[in-house]
């Protein structure tokens, strides 16, 4: 949010000599669809590889390993979800235009992808555990997240 603000301040204002048209070309705006489909793509591939528990784990050690795998692959969700904005951002400034609106468009797609593959959630829990536990190891990632530990 407050990257955008600034990106709004620096590009609110024409360029001195600019046309008279401000608005970012249309492939600025394809590519940035293009950039979160490929983004939600990568991180439902890669984002939730995770280890699986062996079903002999120490149960303290498997919600510690549980609780840091989840970590990990979080943060890295996290950034792949972050990159449209990112590239979004480096393509509003390489464009003549004053428009804000391509790194609008990307950071919505941005935080749609972290609504649904960083936020915490009762079903991204699951599923992440589900993935820790599946050769039967018990994760308990549900309860160390809901701290019911």
């Amino acid at each position: 949010m407050i990257i955008g603000i600034a990106v709004a301040a620096v590009l609110g204002h024409p360029k001195a000599g600019a046309a008279a048209d401000h608005s970012a070309s249309g492939w600025v705006y394809a590519v940035i669809v293009v950039l979160g489909v490929g983004a939600a793509g990568i991180v439902q591939a890669v984002g939730y590889q995770v280890p699986a528990l062996s079903p002999g784990l120490d149960e303290s050690e498997a919600r510690r390993s549980g609780l840091q795998t989840y970590q990990q692959t979080m943060f890295l969700r996290f950034a792949i979800s972050e990159t449209v904005a990112i590239i979004a951002l480096a393509l509003t400034f390489s464009q003549n235009s004053s428009s804000v609106l391509p790194y609008v468009l990307a950071a919505a797609i941005s935080m749609a992808l972290m609504a649904y593959h960083v936020w915490p959630s009762d079903s991204l829990i699951e599923r992440v555990q589900a993935r820790l536990d599946r050769n039967g190891g018990r994760s308990r990632l549900a309860d160390v997240m809901y701290g019911r530990l």
